[in-house]
């Protein structure tokens, strides 16, 4: 049960055994000057739960700067001026008392319009009660205490949080994680591990730790960044004493200058991407604080890789033709900067292949949508198979595909083209048991001899196809 749950029913408690018409526990404010209403049960619809009463001010004012217990009984006889009424009422007695525990820490405050006096034993079992009172006040305040630098540091720890998960890429969040401002956390060293598909880590970033260390693999389960991978669960060493000091898989750190050591999986739904490591020389300097703080972060850091990651694939689906999975026309032309960059140098060569399906009107008016889209598919199977590797396959438009088969030259690609052109042009191709025939062209234009771009390239394998047909056309005529 909370504190504040049991200070209320103490409260309720002490009403209950006192006929009280109101209880009020009034606290000491932090100027040690007024008191304020901390909780109350009242009968009375004109009660003033705003009102703020100073130290000496009217009889409750009197109990908390004399500190002594203030009575008064037959209130018909001689009423007392009460400022917690905005109307008079009708009270037959009245009892006032310090809350103390160490120090003052409230009033109680009781009335009854049933009883004209508050016997003996029932003041005792009521002060005893206000003790308790006075002990949960005091274990209130002092939760309020070390509760606030937290929630300043909380409030901090928010923003960068947010700050790091809308990191743009992997260089931006690394230079956010290994920045945190000193007034969220501090320590004398990191180290930020990014694991690959293998789940083998790399240490990307390193600052106190030996240097030694930077190019090391970091395996699942070894030493302290190892085991926070493999459980994806943060770890945290208050001290390192008793402890053998291995913290990235070897036995490093001989002399073990990290008295006190974190780390916290970098991860986002089970998907592990990397660990932060932190260190200090100083024993006890991490607790459950620090190291939820660092989890914090981290945990952003998960999210913004998978929100990059989301995005990247987004992006690269939607430039994948819907029929047969690869990527289209719009792909190439947004990378086509990019590939050239990296295809296209001097002292290399690159034979770019284009085959276009001639039919494929006609496939599909024959044999429906979805025997149509079968058809594409194969096709599509069969250039990837039978051409070597390496090679980048683009579904140009409807019926055109292109090939970009890297360092190779003519007279390598010419025996996989004519091979290509007679496996699909020779025998029909078959649909779940429907023989379907191909009829295809295709054409090839070599760097640098036929273009010093894509869009060149492209464009003389397609003329070359065109050639080809209309060679024929006119042998036909």
């Amino acid at each position: 049960m909370a504190a504040s749950d049991r200070l209320d029913q103490l409260v309720e408690l002490t009403g209950n055994i006192s006929n009280a018409f109101t209880i009020a526990l009034y606290k000491v404010n932090e100027d040690n000057k007024t008191l304020f209403l901390r909780h109350h049960i009242s009968l009375s619809s004109n009660f003033n739960a705003e009102a703020k009463v100073n130290f000496g001010e009217g009889p409750v004012g009197t109990v908390a700067q004399n500190k002594q217990p203030f009575l008064e009984e037959y209130l018909e006889k001689k009423p007392i001026k009460l400022y917690q009424y905005n109307k008079k009422e009708n009270l037959k007695s009245f009892l006032a008392i310090p809350v103390s525990h160490k120090k003052l820490e409230g009033v109680l405050v009781i009335d009854s319009k049933e009883s004209y006096s508050f016997p003996a034993k029932q003041q005792k079992i009521i002060a005893g009660l206000a003790r308790q009172m006075a002990w949960e006040l005091d274990q209130e305040k002092q939760s309020t205490l070390s509760d606030s630098p937290p929630k300043l540091i909380f409030r901090d720890l928010v923003s960068y949080s947010r700050f790091i998960a809308e990191s743009s890429n992997k260089k931006r969040l690394i230079e956010r994680l290994i920045n945190i401002p000193p007034s969220i956390l501090t320590y004398d060293a990191h180290a930020v591990i990014w694991f690959d598909s293998n789940k083998v880590g790399k240490i990307l970033d390193l600052r106190g730790f030996d240097q030694s260390v930077v190019n090391i693999s970091i395996h699942l389960g070894k030493g302290l960044a190892g085991s926070c991978a493999k459980n994806r669960c943060p770890i945290l060493l208050r001290s390192t004493e008793g402890h053998n000091g291995v913290i990235f898989g070897i036995e490093e750190d001989k002399e073990r200058p990290f008295l006190s050591l974190m780390a916290a999986p970098i991860s986002f739904n089970q998907q592990l991407y990397g660990v932060m490591v932190c260190g200090s020389k100083t024993a006890g300097s991490f607790s459950d604080l620090e190291l939820d703080a660092l989890t914090l972060m981290t945990d952003s850091a998960g999210s913004s890789v998978f929100c990059a990651e989301t995005k990247e694939q987004w992006n690269y689906n939607k430039n994948l033709d819907q029929i047969v999975g690869i990527p289209n026309r719009r792909f190439l032309t947004q990378h086509g900067d990019a590939l050239e960059k990296d295809l296209l140098k001097n002292g290399k060569s690159a034979c770019f292949l284009s085959l276009k399906i001639k039919n494929l009107p006609e496939i599909y008016s024959s044999f429906g949508v979805k025997h149509g889209d079968l058809f594409q598919r194969g096709i599509a199977s069969t250039i990837s198979s039978t051409l070597p590797s390496p090679k980048y396959i683009f579904k140009f438009s409807e019926t055109i595909y292109i090939v970009i088969l890297v360092d190779q030259e003519l007279s390598e690609v010419q025996p996989f083209k004519i091979k290509l052109e007679k496996v699909l042009n020779s025998a029909p191709l078959f649909v779940e048991g429907k023989p379907m025939q191909v009829c295809a062209e295709l054409g090839v234009a070599c760097f640098p001899d036929n273009g010093k771009t894509i869009s060149q390239l492209i464009e003389a394998s397609l003329y070359e196809t065109t050639s080809k047909l209309f060679h024929k056309t006119t042998m036909t005529l």
